[in-house]
């Protein structure tokens, strides 16, 4: 049966692949999963399950209501939540068995008045990022003031790489450093450092626990090859296949001329289901052939000029599969594979495949 409506398809056997590839970077092979914004976009409720068949047991998310939502579908596993102890968060922390991040000193003396010495957090120092996170000033503060906080209610301390991808980049060393010097103040705790990219750097930076998001999703974490195996690709069934009668211009605004008996394929895809209308150049692909837009994307629909190619109401449509990856859509958008992923909207039908 063809597809009423664009179709998200998530290959869960290269996700877990993904996953395995990583761990085996690790030099502890200690990795947990990056689950956050609905599993980047791929739908949490089939990837988390995936990863703990692979024998992942933590996760993180960013937000304490994607938090509960995951205690749900994973009752075993351990879950950190980015974002931090917001005010009057503290109980539903700890009736749903969730982790937070701390990341100021009033987010740690909250959650040790609330009974944190039973449910360790996990401390977030800032290394360079300059987004969340403790300065080392406020740590050592905290440590002066609770010397038994480390001890009893910590479990990881973390921070979060800036340039990983870069490996050359001089902010690495900085952060490692800065990182190297807060856990010699808390000696006994184990240290998470490692997102994505940061598995392809050395293993002076892997510590105890990485945490990969990015790369688990196919998005490549380095410069140059893509070590990642692909896990999304797009189609879009074909609403309309036109013959033009005479020359005729296409879309809003007029943008692209198109000459008498060329064919024209309107697609049941647009800015609303998280296709970006601004684009550079792009292409989708007829039973794997390239074809170019014709002009401006619009809500929900695209025009493709498919003069030449072999089509048919069954023709396969691809906005992005193995030969025009994730990273390749995010070139054309001048963006990143994480907006392309997390920016598909939920009236996209997601299908999950092993194989």
């Amino acid at each position: 049966m063809l597809p009423q409506t664009p179709v998200l398809t998530v290959n869960l056997t290269n996700l877990r692949a993904n996953y395995r590839l990583l761990k085996a970077r690790h030099a502890k092979g200690s990795i947990a999963a990056v689950v956050k914004a609905d599993a980047y976009g791929l739908g949490v409720a089939k990837v988390a399950p995936a990863f703990w068949d692979e024998g992942c047991r933590i996760f993180f998310v960013a937000t304490l209501a994607e938090g509960v939502a995951l205690r749900k579908l994973l009752p075993d596993a351990r879950i950190g939540v980015f974002n931090g102890l917001l005010a009057k968060e503290e109980k539903k922390y700890l009736r749903n068995r969730l982790t937070p991040v701390l990341c100021d000193p009033g987010q740690a003396e909250r959650w040790a008045k609330a009974g944190g010495e039973t449910a360790p957090a996990i401390l977030h120092v800032d290394t360079g990022m300059t987004r969340l996170g403790f300065t080392h000033t406020d740590f050592e503060a905290l440590l002066r003031k609770k010397p038994h906080f480390a001890e009893h209610n910590i479990a990881y301390l973390m921070s979060h790489l800036a340039c990983a991808n870069e490996a050359e980049d001089p902010k690495n060393a900085e952060q490692l450093m800065r990182f190297r010097q807060a856990m010699q103040l808390v000696p006994r705790v184990r240290g998470s450092l490692c997102n994505s990219s940061g598995l392809f750097l050395s293993d002076k930076f892997h510590f105890d626990m990485a945490r990969p998001g990015c790369a688990l999703y196919g998005i490549n974490p380095v410069h140059g090859d893509n070590p990642m195996l692909p896990v999304a690709s797009l189609c879009a069934p074909i609403l309309q296949l036109r013959q033009l009668d005479r020359d005729e211009t296409v879309g809003y605004g007029a943008t692209y001329k198109a000459k008498k008996s060329s064919s024209i394929a309107i697609m049941a895809l647009g800015y609303a289901d998280g296709w970006m209308r601004t684009q550079n150049q792009p292409v989708a692909f007829v039973d794997g052939v390239a074809v170019p837009y014709a002009g401006r994307v619009s809500m929900d629909m695209i025009a493709l000029d498919v003069t030449g190619v072999k089509i048919s109401p069954a023709s396969r449509v691809e906005f992005m599969n193995s030969q025009y990856k994730v990273d390749d859509v995010a070139l054309q958008w001048n963006t990143i594979g994480y907006e392309v992923l997390t920016g598909i909207s939920k009236r996209v039908e997601k299908r999950y495949i092993t194989d």
